[in-house]
């Protein structure tokens, strides 16, 4: 399995691609510069198979129906936050300033995920669904092996936002409580910044308990 990150648009959110052996790819947060992202694609000889929000604020998935125009692919978002995906309000596009930017997203296209769900697009291509609110009450981290993508729940030495609506501060701290109890270590893609490790983060955070590596 390849990882490559491009930071997109005016807050520099992480898309991360994820692809396998035989060239096929999950967008996780395309959040904008469609064009850009469906030349990388075009670039790497790439075939998306799916489109994964670990949750539905405008940022992480403003480049969708840019890429949803060339490829029909499902597009994953767990169930709490699909009323934000479907909205340019709630999912912060006019509080970004972002409104005429805005495309809704067909509902026939979106695929709802829960707790504990695993996706599987290809031997390699495997996902386990960690529902994490806080930031958003759908809010999700994705695990492959000992590969986490975490969005806007855990950054760098960071966190997301609890302020925006539906944001909850007793559910960041439970969520981020999870991340640092997961047994082992894991390198952590974020939504923004540089990436890390959730060994770092169990150390240097004053967001995580830190407990003894299993």
């Amino acid at each position: 399995m390849t990882i490559s990150t491009m930071a997109v648009g005016e807050l520099e959110a992480n898309c991360h691609i994820v692809s396998d052996a035989e060239q096929h790819a999950v967008l996780i947060d395309p959040g904008a510069e469609p064009n850009r992202i469906l030349a990388y694609l075009g670039e790497k000889q790439l075939t998306p198979v799916a489109i994964l929000l670990t949750h539905a604020h405008f940022d992480h998935f403003g480049a969708a129906t840019g890429i949803l125009d060339v490829y029909t692919i499902p597009i994953y978002v767990h169930t709490l936050d699909v009323p934000l995906l479907l909205s340019a309000q709630e999912s912060l596009a006019d509080y970004l300033g972002m409104q005429e930017a805005y495309r809704p997203i067909a509902e026939s296209q979106i695929r709802t995920i829960e707790e504990g769900e695993a996706l599987k697009f290809s031997e390699e291509l495997t996902f386990q669904v960690l529902h994490t609110p806080g930031h958003t009450p759908g809010g999700v981290c994705y695990r492959h092996k000992d590969v986490l993508f975490t969005g806007d729940t855990l950054f760098f030495q960071s966190v997301g936002r609890v302020d925006f609506p539906g944001g909850n501060i007793k559910d960041m701290r439970a969520s981020l409580r999870r991340l640092g109890s997961l047994a082992g270590d894991c390198t952590v893609y974020c939504g923004h910044y540089r990436n890390t490790t959730l060994a770092h983060e169990r150390v240097y955070s004053p967001y995580l308990i830190p407990r003894e590596h299993r």
